[in-house]
């Protein structure tokens, strides 16, 4: 179950850094933070790879 923790922040990485490049470089409108757009293009990605985080850490032993 650690792959769903890396598999997880690996997405949300580049969910992150694909957000960046979009709103800095290409200047696109629906990469605002929390504008109307991003909610329909960006929160279903941030959404999945958080899902995958946590059970990840839910899913580790505790020693």
């Amino acid at each position: 179950m650690r792959s769903f923790k890396r598999i997880g922040l690996t997405g949300l990485s580049i969910g992150i850094i694909l957000n960046l490049v979009a709103l800095y470089i290409f200047q696109r409108p629906s990469a605002e933070f929390f504008s109307t757009l991003w909610w329909n293009a960006w929160f279903p990605n941030y959404l999945v790879w958080l899902v995958f985080v946590l059970i990840g850490f839910a899913s580790c032993k505790r020693a």
